[in-house]
Order: C-alpha cells, then structure tokens, then sequence
C-alpha cells in the first residue's frame, strides 16, 4: 500500500519546477493532489480545470484521466 506521503514523493518528481501541490484528497483506491502555477513573480495560480493527479494506492502509478484513454 502506498502511503500519502510516498504518493506525494512520486507527483513532486513528475513535476516541472513551475508547479506546486495545493491540496489533497483520498478516495478508496487513489491519493489525490491538486495542482497550482507559481509565477516569475512568485504568485501561486490554481490550475483550472481537470488538474489533478491520482495516484493509485496499491500501485503507485499515476492514474489517467478517463477522457484520456
């Protein structure tokens, strides 16, 4: 089983140095981790739309969003 912080380990090392996590969420089978921009000037911008990112908790994999499929 993977752990929250081990979930949030995985997305920090997929992430360009630009973003930021924001909040997070579970549901019974995914660690969930919202999102955000940091600008040039160091404002942090919430990412509109589907951004956020699963992790599944038995695999550690990064989850695809349905319409991606």
């Amino acid at each position: 089983m993977i752990t929250k912080e081990h979930a949030q380990m995985i997305v920090q090392e997929k992430m360009s140095d630009n973003l930021v996590i924001v909040d997070s969420f579970e549901n019974s089978t995914e660690w969930c981790f919202g999102l955000a921009l940091i600008t040039d000037y160091g404002e942090i911008i919430p990412l509109v739309g589907n951004s956020t990112i699963r992790i599944d908790k038995k695999t550690g994999e990064i989850v695809k969003n349905s319409y991606a499929q």
